[in-house]
């Protein structure tokens, strides 16, 4: 299987990037779309997919990774376009159907759920009040949520209809498809991948 993955780094860093790129250990959190959303979506994540926690962004073509770069730049820097050279069988790689995850069907019909029920949030007990803050905390690990999900009858509710209604990961494309949806891909285990700039960006 061949996949195709392009970034766009800053000139000044592809020294670096030659040395390789190894999966983020530490937790970054999607600053896309709100921290429910995200636990939702990571409680719901298959095994097959990867986290978007450890993700790193790519494109599918370098035109839309040019386009799509955001490190920041020094004066007199400029943007390269990379292919990821990665063994593709070390990888998991995910591909939505927009440019960005802050746009997918899933965040307004979390959002639509609990606003219905914003009376029920307000009248349970102290408890389940507690519970449900962490439910809107950063990074909640799937086995955490789990653990909620099995303690508050509410939570138990959310995850139920999320679980029929969500979109996210069963419409997610398993491979690039060359078009501009948002890119991910997580390395396992200990691999690594390395940027290598295309020839006529060299110079």
């Amino acid at each position: 299987m061949t996949i195709e993955l392009f970034r766009a780094v800053p000139k000044s860093k592809l020294a670096k990037s030659a040395e390789g790129y190894r999966r983020q250990s530490t937790l970054r959190i999607p600053s896309n779309v709100p921290f429910v959303v995200d636990n939702l979506w990571e409680w719901l994540r298959p095994d097959s997919m990867p986290s978007r926690r450890h993700a790193i962004y790519a494109s599918a073509t370098p035109e839309l990774a040019l386009e799509n770069a955001s490190a920041p730049l020094a004066d007199g820097d400029y943007y390269v376009a990379c292919r990821v050279i990665v063994d593709p069988n070390e990888i998991r790689v995910a591909q939505l159907h927009m440019s960005d995850a802050r746009h997918h069907e899933d965040v307004r019909m979390i959002s639509r759920w609990i606003s219905s029920h914003s009376q029920e949030f307000t009248e349970i007990p102290l408890a389940e009040r507690q519970a449900l803050a962490l439910l809107f905390s950063p990074a909640l690990r799937q086995h955490e949520l789990e653990e909620l999900r099995q303690h508050c009858p509410l939570i138990q509710d959310l995850c139920t209809y999320v679980r029929e209604q969500s979109t996210f990961w069963p419409t997610a494309f398993t491979e690039p498809n060359g078009t501009s949806g948002e890119l991910f891909f997580e390395l396992q285990g200990f691999a690594f991948y390395r940027l290598d700039p295309l020839p006529s960006e060299i110079g």
